[in-house]
């Protein structure tokens, strides 16, 4: 008789197969990480606020910044650090090995997601497995998923570089699956999915938003017996608060205003907006240069970068405000313009933008044919209140496919639950 463990995960070919899976996960990292690759714009600022933090000079890109430090989300910084101040040295290689470790949770996350999923539909719906299915086959859809995160390339890349996205993918699909086991428990479990929504948002400040859209779910759940529900949203959000606000008294402080993650948002939303850019953030630069000949010259476009151009612009436009502030200011302007003045155009402008989303995965490999397929298969699972979120603010910011490459986990946990009862359904 197979042991316990083996049971719950399809026998012993199940099991064999989850643990196979989770190593080829892990050894494409590792590669990935061991070899490393060229850093991204991104990945360079995060290496070097990591290396000026261990060398004690703070919170800071360097003299040579194009922005302000502030501008960059803390999480992933902090834990770079964190592993340099253990490990007594800069040693970026090993920073990587030790995200890749962590990145290869989000494989084992998926698989779990699929299982709980899968198997609350079952008892809600009372739904038993079908004559002659085995435990076995019960258990593939969840591998399926599992094996999409372990071997998706735009994953892979990043861990060969310091990028925030492997990072958020593990907490945002852990945070998913302690919401999943929080659900039927009392109060105190959810201390556990929001502290983890809570170091997700410091990873990437947009998820803040989507903590509290969370809490709201938990809340309705029961709208009837509201008072529980209620209490549990607020563990929920207590516990997401308490892991960010030690970064948000560290900025006001610092910063001497109310920032709770992060600077920035001024310049995404200002961006995300421009309607001169068809949608494309590469343009923004060199549109905002054309239409303001007497801030730049024809040469500007290709001398200064994006945060360079825009700060020139805040300035003109509102001289003494904080550039974060004054962009914000502009971008609320132009969305409002843009939406009362040429609704027709902003509706195709936020059309091109989705496309531009989730028309293809980053980086250059997930252009390939066999990568692209992979990818609008999952595409094609895109449901739920985080997915739709999460499409929403990219629409309104900017429109990054980096930004959706952390919903990769939980798309291909849906998959796999979808696969599942495409099966059942065709068994009758």
């Amino acid at each position: 008789m197979e042991n316990g463990l083996a049971a719950r995960h399809g026998g012993r070919m199940g099991l064999a197969v989850l643990v196979a899976i989770l190593l080829l996960g892990l050894g494409l990292r590792l590669n990935e990480a061991w070899d490393g690759r060229a850093p991204v714009y991104d990945a360079a600022a995060y290496a070097a606020i990591a290396a000026n933090l261990e060398d004690g000079d703070g919170f800071t890109v360097g003299s040579q910044a194009t922005q302000p430090s502030s501008n960059y989300s803390p999480g992933l910084p902090l834990v770079v650090a964190g592993l340099y101040a253990v490990t007594g040295g800069e040693h970026e290689r090993l920073a990587r090995i030790v995200l890749a470790l962590i990145g290869t949770l989000s494989v084992l996350f998926t698989y779990l997601i699929s299982r709980r999923l899968m198997g609350k539909i079952q008892r809600t719906l009372k739904i038993g497995p079908h004559r002659g299915e085995n435990s076995a086959s019960a258990e593939f859809s969840p591998l399926v998923g599992a094996l999409v995160v372990a071997i998706y390339p735009a994953l892979l890349e990043y861990q060969g570089m310091l990028m925030s996205e492997p990072l958020a993918a593990t907490l945002l699909s852990g945070g998913v699956l302690a919401v999943l086991w929080a659900w039927d428990g009392d109060a105190s479990r959810w201390l556990l999915p929001g502290a983890s929504f809570g170091a997700l948002a410091l990873v990437r400040p947009e998820y803040l938003g989507i903590a509290v859209l969370v809490a709201g779910v938990i809340f309705l759940r029961e709208a009837r017996d509201w008072r529980p529900s209620l209490v549990r949203a607020a563990v929920f959000l207590l516990a997401a608060f308490v892991v960010i606000a030690p970064w948000t008294i560290r900025n006001a402080v610092a910063l001497d205003r109310f920032v709770p993650i992060s600077t920035g948002g001024g310049q995404v939303l200002f961006a995300g907006t421009y309607l001169p850019s068809d949608g494309d953030p590469e343009k923004v630069g060199a549109e905002v240069v054309a239409e303001n000949p007497d801030l730049f010259s024809s040469q500007d476009a290709q001398r200064l970068r994006l945060e360079q151009i825009l700060a020139r612009l805040a300035a003109d436009r509102y001289p003494g405000m904080e550039t974060d502030q004054a962009l914000s200011k502009l971008g609320k302007e132009q969305l409002w313009d843009d939406i009362s003045d040429e609704p027709a155009e902003y509706a195709g402008f936020v059309a091109t933008k989705v496309w531009r989303i989730w028309g293809h995965g980053p980086r250059d490999v997930m252009r390939e044919p066999i990568w692209a397929v992979v990818h609008w298969l999952l595409v094609a699972f895109l449901i739920g209140t985080i997915f739709l979120a999460i499409t929403a603010i990219s629409a309104l910011l900017v429109a990054s496919p980096r930004r959706v490459l952390v919903l990769v986990p939980l798309l291909a946990a849906l998959m796999s639950v979808a696969i599942n009862w495409k099966r059942r359904w065709r068994r009758g």
